[in-house]
């Protein structure tokens, strides 16, 4: 799984009430019916770091390694900065030419 902090837009010393607000945005900005995939990624993202003790938990436990995408994404953030597309950075990252 993405960044959910990357995934919410959010710092990572942000309250619950933060969390929440990111996420009622980012759902109106992606709603299910328009964008299912996104929807589920901001919903998976806040259930994990929902409340304080979530977020505690995340940072004290989760093991997973960085996407390629989140890298990316705290490089230069999504918006008006260009950017290589993922895959071009996971060619690299692979050593391919």
């Amino acid at each position: 799984m993405r960044d959910p902090y990357l995934i919410l837009g959010i710092a990572e010393d942000a309250d619950d009430a933060m969390v929440e607000k990111a996420y009622l945005e980012g759902i109106k900005r992606c709603p299910p019916e328009r964008d299912a995939e996104r929807f589920q990624a901001l919903r998976a993202a806040y259930e994990r770091l929902r409340t304080q003790r979530d977020r505690i938990g995340y940072r004290l436990f989760d093991v997973t390694p960085p996407e390629p995408a989140d890298l990316l994404d705290r490089i230069a953030p999504v918006g008006p900065t260009r950017r290589p597309e993922p895959a071009l950075f996971e060619a690299l990252l692979r050593g391919d030419d």
